[in-house]
Formats: C-alpha cells, sequence, structure tokens
C-alpha cells in the first residue's frame, strides 16, 4: 500500500486522506518528531512493507503500518519500525458519516452447502468473502436403565456477515452413546467452523431404582433428570458455546449463541405410583418438560431452534424426551431436518433402550453476485 493509494478522492462518499510528511527509514527503528491533535490517522510504507508505528503523548497508541488507527490524545513524536531503505508517509484521515445498508446480502445468488462430516469448507473463488453460518453441537445421549433422562440439545451459534476466505476447517461434534453411569456424564463434542464452536449438549441422567437416579448433565443445553423412584434435578446449562478463547466479539461479522436450556426433573409427586417418570432434555429453542406421574409419558423433549438458511425453516438441536416405565411411553421421536444436534431420548424400563444423541452439523451459505 504506497502513498498514491491514499490521495484524497473526489467523490462525496469515501474518506480524504490528508497528505502530512514523509521520512526516509536510515535504520530500522527511527523516532519522528511530528505532532499532532487527535484523529483518524495512517502510516504508510511506500513499499507495502509491513511495520509498526507508535504516536507518543501523554499516553502511547499503536498500529501496524498502512492501517487506519483512531488516535484519541495529542502527540508529539512518532516511533516507527519498519525495514531500512522504504519511506514511510502520514496522513490524516477525514472521515465520513455513513447509514446502516440495509439486506446487504438481498442482490446476490446465495448457495447452502450443509457439512455433516469433519473436513474443510472451501469457498468457491467468485463468492463474497462473507459467509452466513450455523454451527450445532452434538447432542447429549439419553440416560438408560428405567425412566433414563432424555439427552439436552446441541448449543447453536449463529454467524451474520462472517470474513471467511480460501478453506475453513470443519469439524463435527459427535452425539455421546446412552449414558449407563449413576452419575450424570460429560456433555457431547462440540463443533467446529474455523476456530468458532457450539458445544454438545448434555447427557441424560441414568435412570435408576431406590434413589440410585441420576441428575441430567449439564452441556449447552442439560439433560433431562433420571426418574423411577425420586425427584431428581435436570442438568443445567453451564458451558455456552463461544467462538476461541476471545469470546464471540473478537470475530468478524455478528455471532449469536443460542440455547442455554435446563433438562427437566423427573416426575416431583408420586400420587400413589413409585414410578416417577424422567424428565425431557433441554433443547436449543426452550427448557425440557418435567416427567410425568401414572401411566403417562416421560418429560417432552426441550424445543428446538428454527432457521431457514437452507432456504425453508427446519428446526435443530431439540432435546431428547424423557422415558417412563412402561413400555409404550417414554419413546420419543425427532422429525427435525437430519435430526442434527438432537439429544437422545431416555430408556423406559422394559428395554433399556436409550438412544445416542445426534451428531452436530455446519450449514453455510455463501454469496455470488
Amino acid at each position: 500500500m504506497g502513498i498514491q493509494a491514499f490521495v484524497p478522492s473526489s467523490g462525496g462518499g469515501t474518506p480524504g486522506f490528508d497528505y502530512i510528511a514523509s521520512i526516509r527509514m536510515e535504520t530500522y527503528n527511527r523516532s519522528w518528531t511530528q505532532s499532532g491533535a487527535a484523529g483518524n490517522y495512517v502510516v504508510t510504507s511506500n513499499l507495502s512493507n509491513p511495520g509498526y508505528a507508535y504516536f507518543v503523548g501523554s499516553t502511547t497508541t499503536g498500529t501496524p503500518l498502512n492501517k487506519v488507527v483512531n488516535v484519541n490524545h495529542s502527540f508529539t513524536r512518532i516511533d516507527i519500525i519498519a525495514p531500512t531503505g522504504d519511506y514511510v508517509s502520514l496522513f490524516k484521515a477525514a472521515v465520513k458519516s455513513t447509514t446502516v445498508f440495509a439486506n446487504p446480502f438481498a442482490g446476490f445468488a446465495s448457495f447452502p452447502s450443509t457439512i455433516s462430516s469433519s473436513g474443510n469448507f472451501v469457498l468457491p473463488t467468485s463468492a463474497l468473502p462473507l459467509v452466513t453460518a450455523l454451527i450445532v453441537g452434538a447432542g447429549g445421549g439419553g440416560g438408560a436403565h428405567h425412566s433414563g433422562g432424555g439427552g439436552g440439545g446441541g448449543g447453536i451459534v449463529k454467524l451474520t456477515g462472517y470474513l471467511a476466505v480460501g478453506t475453513t476447517a470443519v469439524t463435527i461434534g459427535s452425539g455421546a452413546g446412552a449414558n449407563q453411569s449413576g452419575a450424570a456424564s460429560s456433555r457431547s463434542g462440540a463443533t467446529y467452523f474455523g476456530n468458532v464452536f457450539a458445544n454438545g449438549g448434555g447427557a441424560g441422567g441414568r435412570g435408576g431404582t431406590s434413589g440410585t437416579e441420576a441428575q441430567g448433565g449439564p452441556g449447552a443445553n442439560g439433560g433431562g433428570a433420571g426418574g423411577h423412584h425420586s425427584n431428581t434435578p435436570g442438568g443445567v446449562a453451564n458451558a455456552p458455546s463461544t467462538s476461541g478463547t476471545g469470546g464471540l466479539g473478537t470475530q468478524t461479522g455478528t455471532a449469536v449463541f443460542i440455547g442455554g436450556y435446563a433438562g427437566g426433573p423427573s416426575h416431583n409427586g408420586n400420587n400413589g405410583d413409585w414410578h416417577n417418570r424422567a424428565g425431557g432434555g433441554g433443547g436449543a429453542g426452550g427448557i425440557g418438560g418435567t416427567g410425568k406421574p401414572g401411566g403417562q409419558s416421560g418429560g417432552d423433549e426441550g424445543a428446538p431452534y428454527f432457521d431457514d438458511i437452507t432456504g425453508s425453516s427446519y428446526g435443530y438441536a431439540a432435546g431428547g424426551a424423557g422415558g417412563s416405565h412402561s413400555p409404550n411411553n417414554g419413546m420419543g421421536t425427532h422429525t427435525y431436518h437430519g435430526n442434527y444436534g438432537t439429544g437422545g431420548y431416555g430408556a423406559h424400563s422394559s428395554a433399556h433402550n436409550a438412544h445416542p444423541g445426534n451428531s452436530g452439523v455446519v450449514v453455510v451459505r455463501y454469496y455470488i453476485a
């Protein structure tokens, strides 16, 4: 990026860059006595070299070369690190006000890509470098044995206007198997799109007899409580999805976490029937249902999150239904798109047939002019 790139435009829609002065880098480390007031500045390399500049005053503001930076204080010198022999120039930017550009992608043809196995997403060379993506963690496994709790649905991260170029690594989280343990197990696998990830759902609590029932497991959405003889709490949603170690706000584009719902408890009163029903797993769209008394079914599955990123509205990451004691109850079924991120339903006592959680998915919509 040379000096010529910052000649002020005669149009009214782009910022103007007012040239101030230039220096030659006699060594790679130069201190330039140059004062200025607070404002937006850019220090450029004539040879488009990388480097760094520090605006020094009562405090110091640093910036890479060739980038506009807001310096919110006056300064008396600029310390520069850049290759010897280069020419470095200082410009002040006059930034003009703008308004929101509504429906920015409406004028482009767009295409969805559903990725259900780990690998890479390769952005077509003709596409815009911005995509919309739905990242869904895996669903938790249902609880086994008598009246097992439903698994929690996976967490979801929705990215809008996310910067994607070339190849982006994708890891699809695997759903956990049925929870055979007396204690609530860990959540299912996370799904990654680059360094952005959505955590998996919590396991459904194992059902039991005489007080051996397990609490629902924690996850992006909590697993349902195991039932049978005791009143047991559902799993908490204590593992929200994030985008890398820096948090959601560090990513390009808008990132939104979807989920955070608890699993349902087992039935909170026996009404003369000791066979209490298990709780349903929390879904990305709602909490898991409480187990029901008597000969009724287990707790309802937590609602999925509905999104039209594929072009049609589909549900993702529902919770799993809780199991009952009777052989014909508690057999939750899921009719959502691919069952992506859906928690497994809990077992009833006759067959002990809890269902594993479903794997996650990444859906990317890209745009071509």
